[in-house]
């Protein structure tokens, strides 16, 4: 009759371990009394096997009772993962153990002989081999103790996948990322290019580009993009566990964009051409004469303007006065040589310097941006000048493409009034010369002399010494003069009336691209036609742009 020993289950593993560690020590004695024998169990369910055995009483050599895996439940590994397994031998003490495999093709372990330590333990590292399969590690000792532990390495579920990028443009990588996305096909992704996948992997173009953990037996989409300015797509079949995969994606540059703020657009008349020169000199011209009115002389033009400035009730008695005291003469007599051209010379001085300006590179500086499917140019100033004072209008539209070279091309026409510009250049240099001055009027007034214009009234007048006319004293007559000298530069900064002059310009230049594939630097060049009533020119220069604000 066979007795069954039959013993509760026990949630605390390391009662459960001493107790097993009891019975085999136990079942051991008993053997070894009986017939010598080696007790060897099958692999248990929990996948551990365990051995016992009875002292080598032959030899010299301490060697332990009893050898268990802690924890002694089988094991699951990955291919290619290592885990740490335990050995504890009982009693305590210091023994050799030694470990071996019993199949798992390229499994691996660290050591084959292990001393315990003051604890009993001997521990050894596993390497799991690399395709699925299920075999033992056994650990005996020097007597016949030995124990056996099963582990089962099961597929992963996941591959790597090498990616090489495909690229034939022109734009600077720095760094690609690439991407999986499991399930999915290229044509079911939004953006250009799309959002990155589960998966993702970075590498520079010198670089390795492997995502590791892709998943197997599903189609994938995988993606590839430098920033978000190149990028591509390729659909790919399940993929298996074996090593090697890769795939080749073609990427392709994102179109060009003018996204917001746009571009801060320079441009300049450059390139020498006389008969553009010629069209613009003749605005200058004509403001210049605009400072006479419908005077014959400097002198007589800056009386004119004096006369207008004065009140109507005093008017009359301006003029006799003058008429009385040869005001004509006097002025004529104080300014010497330069009486017939008072006005005239310092005005064409400056008007002439600022036309110079329009050959700088950045002679027009303006906003680009899209807008709709064309570009709007905000001008922001005009060499020194406000776009307004020059008589710019605060908004051009044009139109703009770009090739697969990132080559930018725009088209637009400005327009401005042409006395209003010509004038508006001419205020830096006027300032330039008279430093004190806070614009035009005032430095031409200076550069008039209206304190000795005062003077002279003054010495020649009604009351010599006291007042010019009616109560007008030296105060009042060198008012009266800055009066009319701004009257003078107002009717030059009207001088082209209703005319205006149009500038239809074609620009092109190769554009350096964002991250999001949006412009941020252009150099080129540009051409153009310039249009006013007095004829037509050509006429081209230098063109930069920068999203940068200067």
């Amino acid at each position: 009759m066979k007795h069954v020993l039959s013993f509760p289950c026990f949630s605390n593993r390391t009662f459960q371990i001493g107790l097993r560690a009891l019975l085999f020590t136990s079942c051991g004695v008993l053997l070894a009394a009986c017939d010598g024998g080696v007790a060897d169990s099958g692999l248990g369910a929990g996948g551990a096997r365990s051995g016992v055995a009875g002292a080598d009483n032959g030899g010299s050599e301490p060697h332990p009772t009893t050898l268990v895996f802690v924890p002694w439940e089988g094991i699951e590994l990955k291919p290619k993962m290592t885990r740490q397994l335990t050995v504890q031998a009982t009693p305590v003490g210091p023994f050799r153990i030694r470990f071996a495999l019993e199949g798992g093709d390229d499994a691996v372990l660290d050591a084959s002989e292990v001393e315990t330590d003051a604890e009993g333990f001997a521990r050894v590292t596993l390497t799991a081999p690399s395709k699925p399969s299920t075999f033992n590690v056994r650990a005996s000792s020097t007597s016949a103790a030995q124990v056996k532990l099963g582990v089962s390495v099961s597929a992963s579920g996941f591959t790597t996948l090498r990616v090489q990028p495909s690229y034939s443009g022109q734009r600077r990588i720095t760094e690609w990322t690439a991407s999986t996305r499991a399930g999915a096909r290229c044509s079911d992704l939004e953006g250009n290019p799309p959002p990155d996948g589960d998966r993702t992997a970075k590498a520079k173009p010198d670089e390795r580009l492997v995502i590791s953990k892709v998943p197997v037996n599903v189609d994938l989409a995988v993606t590839v993009r430098a920033g978000h300015y190149i990028g591509g797509c390729v659909n790919v079949p399940a993929l298996s566990e074996v090593e090697g995969n890769q795939v080749l994606v073609y990427t392709s540059d994102r179109p060009l964009n003018l996204g917001a703020p746009g571009l801060l657009l320079s441009l300049g008349a450059s390139d020498p051409h006389p008969a553009f020169a010629q069209l613009i000199s003749e605005s200058a011209t004509l403001a210049e004469s605009a400072l006479l009115g419908d005077a014959e002389n400097d002198v007589a033009a800056l009386l004119d303007g004096m006369r207008d400035a004065t009140s109507p009730a005093n008017r009359e008695a301006f003029n006799v006065a003058r008429a009385q005291y040869d005001w004509d003469g006097a002025l004529a007599g104080t300014f010497g040589k330069s009486a017939a051209r008072r006005l005239r010379d310092p005005a064409q001085r400056w008007l002439s310097a600022g036309l110079l300006a329009l050959g700088a590179p950045d002679a027009l500086v303006g906003q680009v941006q899209a807008l709709g499917n064309g570009v709007s140019f905000t001008p922001r100033r005009v060499a020194a000048a406000t776009p307004s004072s020059a008589g710019f209008p605060g908004l051009f539209q044009g139109t703009w493409s770009a090739d697969s070279n990132d080559v930018l091309l725009l088209g637009i026409d400005l327009s401005w009034q042409p006395s209003r510009l010509v004038t508006a250049l001419a205020v830096a240099p006027a300032l330039l010369e008279f430093p004190e001055a806070t614009s035009a009027e005032l430095a031409l007034s200076l550069s008039v002399d209206c304190n000795a214009v005062g003077q002279a009234l003054l010495t020649y007048g009604a009351n010599p010494g006291n007042t010019a006319f009616a109560s007008c004293d030296h105060t009042c007559a060198m008012s009266l003069c800055r009066n009319a000298v701004a009257a003078a530069w107002n009717r030059a900064q009207l001088s082209s009336g209703a005319q205006t002059a149009t500038l239809s310009i074609t620009a092109t230049g190769m554009a350096a691209v964002g991250d999001e594939a949006q412009a941020t630097t252009l150099d080129g060049s540009w051409v153009g036609e310039l249009r006013t009533d007095s004829g037509t020119a050509q006429v081209s220069g230098a063109l930069s742009a920068s999203s940068e604000s200067p």
